[in-house]
């Protein structure tokens, strides 16, 4: 296990965005990958081209389905969240990889564990699972994608058609949540953004 927290800056509270960033899990995740081009991978995130032209040099397959504008719009018909987890109705591990991004800082405690249930029916043994979430300090007013640019560069780009709840969780909180995966590595950025790496066993 490894945890790495950088420095806070100095006007750590008067950060109120995600700003650009270089991911160091991001590097972890696609190293695990290895160099087998037949792995498959599932983004939770927003659909993002950048995302997709990035992941297609180094998979198989990379399959997105965004939960966001998915929960959403449940949550904008008053839907119970059990209509939301249709849509990663996706064979018993079909997938090397999963890339959550924030989303479970837009689910509560129950949607969460339903979340990572799935997660671990996905996902291949071995499989990594990468999700980020902010510290409370630098919690952004609206909802962003990331954007993957170059040498694992992360830049964001407004969801302004997204309107979610956030829910604050401390790490200890979160790799709770994540129990039934293994902890690989988590680091905390100048920017408040945490990201966490997960393993399946």
């Amino acid at each position: 296990m490894d945890n790495y927290t950088a420095p806070l800056p100095n006007n750590a509270k008067a950060l109120s965005y995600p700003a650009e960033y270089t991911s160091t899990l991001l590097q972890l995740f696609i190293e695990n990958l290895g160099q087998d081009r037949r792995q498959q991978i599932l983004d939770m995130g927003p659909v993002c081209e950048e995302n997709i032209m990035f992941f297609a040099q180094l998979v198989k397959r990379h399959n997105v389905c965004d939960m966001f504008i998915r929960l959403d719009r449940s949550r904008r018909k008053d839907l119970p969240s059990k209509h939301l987890w249709n849509h990663l109705d996706y064979p018993h591990q079909s997938f090397n990889g999963i890339h959550l991004w924030d989303l479970v800082d837009h689910l509560n405690d129950n949607e969460v564990s339903k979340l990572i249930e799935l997660c671990h029916f996905m996902l291949k043994p071995q499989g990594m699972v990468m999700a980020l979430t902010f510290e409370a300090y630098s919690t952004p007013s609206l909802i962003h994608s990331f954007v993957i640019q170059r040498n694992y560069r992360i830049a964001v780009r407004p969801q302004y058609h997204l309107d979610l709840p956030w829910y604050y969780r401390s790490n200890r909180e979160l790799t709770l949540l994540l129990a039934t995966f293994r902890f690989v590595k988590s680091f905390l950025y100048r920017n408040g953004i945490r990201e966490f790496l997960f393993q399946r066993v």
